[in-house]
């Protein structure tokens, strides 16, 4: 028989206290997705979430730079079970998380929060068949923790350090220093001459609210991205909500929404030329003249090697038409006490610069598990599936799509991670942990990145994500439509130890 609930309501003995059969590491919009799969498919199921942080809603309610939004439509982007329902598809932050957060006070998922708690250590026992997590809880105060099973939804970023990019002189420059991870809430920029450094989704969604009131504002950039805009409001989603019932309109919407990214992400892969021409073409429409594409939106890479940047309305081209925003494609020199000396020669005059560079990525929030006393280097194990670790019992990574909405790719890790315990709970299980066998010999000759892409924050983790050969059941997040064939008819097995504690100690 596999082990009962473990139960951590008032009444439990002491050595049952803060033990529970989930302990759900970060509450935003993954956390809180996962929550609510734990409550409405294993009811029975005792779980509780630790967040760092005193407030949920992760990247939604971390970020402060101005303009922050969404660059998926959230009629995807947000939780399969509750709807979106503000006409605005590309949203702001402040809604975001507005949405997040009643979303878990209607369900009652903000009562299981245990805010202020950061994880210190992760250790599983063999012994014992539980995770120990170690949290430091409010007022330094430490606190141990049991779970029979740890699912890591703190996303694929560090809260607490952004990519470090050497540019140099930049301790030269008097003016003020702003990386938008950790916006400085006073400051003040009408008026000013600001360079944004970088070309990423970040800079695409600042640089338009800076234009509006700053004296000048310069993009700088190494090399171009692709930039794509989509209405902020879909017209058609606007009629479907209009026109009919909202227990078909919601559906019909999201079934719209889902199919037409499916389908361009599809394009874009299967026909990268194709796709090239026509986005660069619709940048080109985009631009004013004096903005020459073929310099500045010319990306050398085929669309989705690297994240493809999103603008609602056309507001990032639009900046463009301003007198008082440019860009330029080049290199740094120097920082000098005044502004940017390109490798051309330019000179950029600047009182701000802002340094969107990137992300420092990692799992778990860099904390590494250790397992019977032993340390796991996460970039030494390889895949399963994309939602869990060879040599990581009974943990599971919710992560999202790089292609796609995020959150149809988490939602689809933790499902799959489900279908997984109940398999658990079906044969008497105690543990589950992929493990690579003699099928997979040579697997470190076919070794691949979990996330290929060619993004310089991707490149720079390479020696901090886990690996993939490419062949199921060893891949990452790939698609929705292949996700959820193997939800409904992939092997659970394959891969897979499962641990029965019986008198044969049977393994399947």
């Amino acid at each position: 028989m596999s082990l009962p609930p473990l139960r951590s309501a008032t009444g439990t003995p002491n050595n049952m206290r803060d033990t529970y059969d989930f302990i759900i590491v970060g509450a935003g919009l993954s956390g809180i997705n996962t929550a609510y799969r734990l409550k409405t498919e294993v009811p029975e199921a005792s779980w509780t979430i630790l967040e760092g942080r005193d407030r949920i809603g992760g990247t939604w309610s971390f970020f402060k730079f101005p303009g922050i939004r969404s660059d998926s439509q959230l009629t995807t982007f947000g939780f399969p079970w509750r709807p979106w329902l503000n006409e605005k598809d590309m949203a702001s932050a402040s809604l975001i998380l507005e949405y997040i957060e009643s979303a878990a006070r209607d369900e009652g998922i903000d009562k299981k929060i245990q805010f202020q708690h950061q994880v210190t250590g992760l250790n599983w026992s063999s012994e014992e068949q539980l995770w120990t997590l170690e949290a430091e809880a409010p007022g330094k105060r430490q606190k141990t923790l049991k779970a029979k099973f740890l699912l890591g939804c703190t996303g694929y970023y560090s809260y607490e350090k952004p990519l470090q990019t050497e540019i140099p002189g930049l301790d030269r420059f008097r003016g003020v220093i702003a990386h938008p991870q950790f916006w400085p809430e006073d400051l003040k920029y009408a008026g000013k001459r600001v360079v944004v450094v970088g070309s990423g989704a970040t800079t695409v969604t600042v640089v338009p609210v800076l234009a509006q009131t700053a004296a000048h504002v310069t993009m700088l950039q190494r090399s171009p991205s692709y930039v794509l805009s989509l209405d902020s409001v879909s017209p058609t989603g606007s009629f479907i909500k209009r026109r009919f019932p909202a227990w078909l309109a919601h559906p019909v919407n999201w079934w719209r929404c889902f199919l037409m990214e499916q389908l361009f992400v599809t394009f874009s892969l299967t026909f990268p030329n194709a796709c090239r021409r026509l986005v660069r073409a619709e940048m080109k429409r985009q631009l004013p003249a004096s903005v020459p594409a073929d310099v500045h939106f010319n990306p050398s890479y085929p669309p989705f090697d690297q994240r493809l940047c999103l603008t609602p309305d056309n507001e990032f081209f639009k900046a463009f038409h301003r007198d008082n925003c440019d860009i330029v494609t080049d290199k740094i020199e120097t920082v000098v006490e005044d502004g940017i000396v390109t490798k051309s020669g330019r000179k950029i005059d600047a009182d701000i610069i802002v340094t969107a560079t990137g992300l420092h990525v990692e799992l778990l929030s860099g904390r590494t598990p250790v397992v019977d006393g032993v340390p796991i280097k996460i970039s030494e194990q390889y895949a399963w599936k994309g939602a869990m670790l060879t040599n990581l019992p009974n943990a599971g990574s919710v992560t999202g799509y790089t292609t796609s909405s995020w959150t149809l790719g988490a939602d689809a890790s933790v499902r799959l991670l489900l279908r997984v315990y109940k398999h658990m709970q079906r044969i008497g299980a105690t543990s589950v942990m992929p493990v690579l066998d003699a099928a997979t010999a040579g697997a470190e000759a076919r070794a691949k990145p979990v996330i290929p892409h060619s993004s310089t924050y991707f490149l720079d983790a390479r020696d901090r994500l886990p690996k993939i050969t490419g062949d199921s059941p060893w891949y990452g997040r790939i698609s929705p439509l292949y996700d959820t064939w193997q939800l409904w008819f992939g092997s659970i097995t394959k891969g897979m130890k499962y641990t029965i504690p019986s008198a044969s100690k049977k393994n399947v």
